[in-house]
């Protein structure tokens, strides 16, 4: 299952996102917000859509904030969760490959919608190669 939460500032690519998601008939879960609230704060979405793809090591993450930053934050504070937070293809690529990254960050204030596409594209689309990976994973 493909989780996604947002705050305020990624709201919009949230939005843009799922509706992207519908159209190729992609299964999803949003985690929030249900509308844009310049106040909000991004754990109160993050933290429980983290709990959510850790109900199952097939989950993973989507999240937006502004700079993909404290989403990452966030996420990699839970046990079982390896985010990362790409604003290019090579970065998802790696991070799925060699680390067998479960959530990507994105910062909506730092890559165009286009690009962040592309970015969740190649995150989703990407293996884990396992290998040599698997003990240095297993270390922390």
């Amino acid at each position: 299952m493909l989780v996604i939460a947002c705050d305020h500032a990624g709201f919009d690519y949230s939005q843009k996102l799922m509706k992207f998601l519908d159209s190729k008939r992609i299964e999803y879960k949003y985690m929030g917000p249900s509308e844009f609230n310049k106040d909000d704060d991004y754990p109160d979405f993050i933290a429980p859509a983290t709990d959510e793809v850790l109900k199952d090591k097939d989950n993973v993450g989507i999240f937006f904030c502004g700079s993909g930053i404290g989403a990452n934050i966030v996420a990699n504070r839970k046990k079982g969760i390896r985010a990362v937070c790409a604003q290019d293809y090579t970065t998802a690529y790696l991070a799925r490959k060699d680390e067998d990254a479960n959530v990507l960050t994105i910062g909506a204030r730092l890559v165009s919608f286009r690009t962040a596409l592309k970015i969740i594209k190649v995150f989703l689309t990407s293996e884990f190669e396992g290998g040599r990976h698997i003990r240095r994973i297993n270390k922390y």
